[in-house]
């Protein structure tokens, strides 16, 4: 009977001994679950973030071109002008109403419209108010039938691309003399 109470006794503590051991890894494996799940969030954390720099570098990027294309697009419309004028004067002179002059019409009249399309547009500038920001100032005049600072005439005319002032108006302002 005693090696039956010995073998039950070993064996119980055999168990327990199991049992903590069991217990031992089980707390184990949960610091290393943990410890992963740690690790998971720093990664997930450096990610987020790693997603946003990209985010801010391709807006930055973008932006970068779209500046770029409207240099270029600037530079090439401060070209385009003088030809646009040129036509304009050219019909201006022609007094006769053949066919090539009207063709020259029709011709400065599709020029006319893709440099509007691309986004060029004349600064109204006779009869308006002096804007330092989108006139420049050539020669003033003295007029009573004006209100003072208004533009009595152009003498080149203005242009704006997408807005932004590419060549201010060179004007004729009317400046009346204050009586002392």
């Amino acid at each position: 009977m005693r090696d039956e109470e010995g073998k039950q006794k070993e064996q119980g503590e055999q168990t327990v001994k199991e049992e903590e051991d069991l217990k031992a890894r089980i707390a184990l494996l949960e610091e290393k679950i943990k410890e992963c799940e740690k690790k998971a969030e720093s990664y997930l954390n450096q990610l987020k973030y790693l997603q946003a720099d990209f985010e801010n570098y391709r807006r930055m990027f973008e932006a970068e071109v779209n500046r770029r294309v409207m240099s270029v697009k600037e530079e090439l419309m401060l070209a385009l002008i003088p030809i646009k004028e040129d036509l304009e004067r050219a019909i201006q002179l022609a007094n006769e109403d053949s066919p090539l002059v009207k063709g020259v019409k029709m011709v400065a009249e599709n020029f006319k419209a893709v440099l509007a399309k691309e986004g060029l547009e004349e600064i109204e500038a006779l009869g308006a108010k002096f804007d330092p920001n989108l006139h420049e100032a050539f020669s003033y005049v003295s007029r009573e039938d004006c209100e003072d600072e208004v533009i009595t005439a152009v003498i080149r005319k203005g242009y704006k691309l997408g807005g932004k002032v590419i060549r201010a108006s060179l004007v004729e302002v009317n400046k009346r003399r204050k009586e002392a």
